[in-house]
């Protein structure tokens, strides 16, 4: 990303460079036309003999007018377009990433590489590069022209002190980067804890833990203060020692130079013109250490982006992925899987087949692995043990693009949109039209609802659809999901927030509609399935039972006592 960015940008930059150096030239000559208008004046009879030096300094202004303008639109703006590119390529790659990527991450901590790291960068490339060029060429032109305007030994003397600035600047610089680092990856934890409390804020006071969660925060905050400190005070140290060292410049300037001017051998103007190049000096010198604190914060920032960048997608895609046109079967075989950085197997041996138009169920226990083989039949984490096979081809085969072009999965986590009903529903549709949007709503069983918002289609719902209930936001993803015309929909016990008639009624209205189409249900409510064509039961990563539902209940197995134990909870309900 940044060599591609200099490549694009590099005769930006030699562009904006010249313009800063003519102008740090023109700068420059105001002193010396100063120092022979001062000594003019010393002779001078007619006021007309000054004006050409009056003319020559705005001649001067204006020509450092004209240059400003132009480095700042050839360097500040190659900067903000640093910006503009680094933020769409992070986009980029960060949703090229798999689904291990954001189980690990948490998105305060993404949000912090696109507003905190990218600006560093963009302030190294734009302030940084004014300051360094500054630094570098008005230091030693300023040498030159202190030299000519006087002698070597009153230059000499003066600056003297320039090596402190050097040692105390690279001395210092190494603490700011790694205390820049610090802060960094501090400020990333807060904001990724600041933005979970505020998605969680209704469970946060539902259950009266503000004094937990603001405690929590204060230290979060407390640390990121200490960090941010402890890079000032370095900072804080190392200002006021460039100034200092800096300004002995003016006391050996004043003491070696003074008796010169006494005694004629330095006239007046040259060592008004001197003294001026003393404060032109300062200017530098001081903006090397700044720079460096710049540079090394980029360089701090640019690290973790490149370090962000050479994240591979565990999910590996074929250079020569065969074409899938539909989906026919689906086809399971000695499936073990784990996540990554874990010891517990999630799967374990698991074979499973779908058949196109089947009517699937998966039950089974908490945490026995069936979110898992959705996830990976969807190819959003990688099958390295066991084989997934879609049409007779192995999974690894396949382009994930082409796979979920033709797979419809409703999640247990519901999300929407801060947006409309109906955008909520299109979400995934370049075009639609929005009776189609009315069919898949009332499709989902929530169209009475919709239709009792206060602007019924056209409610916007809040951020992550605050404002509706648990069973209103899920069927409305479900709506979302039949709006796509796919061969298979998922359904991962996503009517968990639903009554349990209402639920029966939806899996019922989609067979009819939907016939011919395949469909998997994962639901800890049995009834639903009694029509299945075929039910698995999961047990610890395992399929402990395989069958139609009135199979499952002669075997009396799991699947029979979970059944049964739901009956007799329906029964206590109802007496």
């Amino acid at each position: 990303m940044f060599r591609g960015f200099l490549k694009k940008r590099w005769y930006f930059y030699v562009l904006g460079i010249v313009a800063l150096i003519i102008i740090d030239l023109l700068q420059l000559f105001v002193p010396k036309v100063i120092s022979k208008a001062v000594n003019t004046l010393r002779v001078v009879k007619s006021v007309d003999e000054i004006k050409v030096f009056v003319y020559s300094i705005l001649g001067l202004a204006l020509g450092m007018l004209v240059g400003r303008f132009w480095w700042r639109y050839f360097i500040m703006g190659s900067s903000r377009f640093f910006d503009y590119e680094a933020k769409r390529f992070l986009f980029d790659k960060i949703l090229s990433l798999d689904m291990y990527f954001f189980d690990k991450h948490r998105s305060g901590d993404i949000m912090a590489y696109f507003t905190n790291d990218v600006s560093m960068v963009e302030r190294m490339l734009g302030i940084g590069v004014v300051q360094l060029t500054d630094a570098l060429f008005m230091t030693f032109t300023t040498v030159f022209f202190m030299a000519s305007s006087t002698n070597w030994r009153l230059t000499l003397t003066a600056l003297s002190p320039l090596p402190g600035i050097i040692l105390i600047s690279s001395t210092f610089g190494r603490l700011i980067f790694k205390r820049s680092r610090k802060v960094q990856d501090v400020y990333s934890d807060l904001s990724g804890f600041t933005e979970e409390t505020i998605d969680g804020i209704r469970v946060i006071k539902s259950f009266s833990i503000l004094p937990k969660i603001e405690q929590i925060f204060s230290e979060k905050a407390k640390e990121h203060f200490k960090a941010t400190i402890s890079l000032i005070r370095v900072w804080g140290i190392m200002w006021p020692l460039i100034h200092f060292v800096g300004t002995l410049a003016y006391f050996l300037a004043l003491t070696v130079g003074g008796p010169m001017v006494v005694k004629g051998t330095v006239s007046l103007g040259d060592f008004i013109a001197f003294n001026s190049y003393i404060g032109m000096l300062i200017w530098p010198l001081t903006a090397y250490g700044m720079v460096m604190n710049v540079i090394q914060q980029g360089r701090a920032s640019l690290q973790r982006l490149n370090e962000l960048l050479s994240i591979e997608p565990l999910v590996k895609e074929p250079e020569n992925p065969q074409p899938l046109k539909r989906i026919e079967e689906i086809r399971v075989q000695g499936l073990t899987f784990r996540y990554p950085n874990t010891d517990r197997e999630v799967l374990k041996s698991v074979d499973f087949e779908v058949k196109k138009g089947q009517f699937v169920g998966i039950v089974g226990t908490v945490g026995s692995g069936k979110s898992t083989l959705v996830k990976l039949i969807s190819k959003l984490y990688p099958v390295e043990r066991g084989r997934i096979f879609i049409n007779g081809i192995d999974i690894n085969d396949l382009n994930s693009k082409d796979i979920r072009r033709l797979i419809s999965y409703v999640p247990q986590e519901t999300f929407l949109f801060s947006t409309s009903v109906t955008e909520n529903v299109a979400f995934a549709m370049s075009t639609f039209d929005f009776e189609k949007v009315r069919e898949m709503v009332k499709l989902a069983a929530v169209e009475e609802d919709v239709e009792k918002f206060p602007n019924k289609y056209d409610t916007v719902v809040g951020q992550r659809g605050v404002m509706l209930s648990g069973g209103q936001k899920q069927r409305l993803t479900i709506a979302r999901a039949l709006m796509r015309k796919a061969d298979v929909y998922i359904f991962d016990d996503c009517l968990s927030a639903v009554d349990p008639e209402t639920e029966e009624e939806i899996i019922r209205t989609l067979r009819e509609k939907m016939r011919g189409t395949t469909m998997i249900i994962i639901t800890h409510r049995l009834k639903v399935l009694q029509n299945a064509d075929v039910i698995y039961v999961f047990d610890d990563g395992r399929i402990i039972e395989k069958g139609t539902h009135f199979e499952l209940i002669q075997k009396d197995g799991l699947y029979a006592r979970m059944f049964k134990k739901q009956l007799v909870a329906e029964m206590g309900d109802v007496l």
